[in-house]
């Protein structure tokens, strides 16, 4: 039963990789399909979830990307690249506001000066 379960770990992380880096090759058709087959087998994972959010951006889909960002956000609620991530979508959603507020809470979490920069230069494009 132990080994049965190391298998499925150990193939779901493989499966992760290959779809992370069809992700990174822009390959998101095929992407999305088997990160959504991961998050359906391990619904509590967030980097699943930031996956398919970030495709659905890709796709202009930002509805879609906020809900699945969300879905990351609930899973980490202290990992700041979730909450900009956010505010990117709700900002390509016409939803200043909540982009306001996702990007100071991802300044408030954040302790890295290269995602710290990317959000000032966010809020100053946007004049927020």
């Amino acid at each position: 039963m132990l080994l049965d379960r190391k298998n499925i770990i150990d193939e779901m992380e493989e499966k992760y990789e290959i779809a992370k880096n069809l992700f990174e090759n822009g390959v998101f058709i095929p992407s999305k399909e088997m990160f959504i087959e991961l998050v359906l087998k391990d619904p509590f994972r967030w980097e699943f979830w930031f996956a398919i959010g970030s495709i659905y951006e890709k796709e202009k889909n930002y509805t879609q990307a906020i809900i699945s960002l969300n879905m990351a956000k609930i899973l980490d609620s202290k990992n700041a690249e979730i909450y900009f991530q956010l505010a990117e979508n709700y900002l390509s959603a016409n939803d200043k506001k909540k982009a306001f507020n996702m990007l100071d809470i991802a300044k408030s979490l954040s302790e890295d000066k290269n995602l710290l920069d990317k959000i000032q230069i966010l809020k100053n494009q946007n004049n927020l």
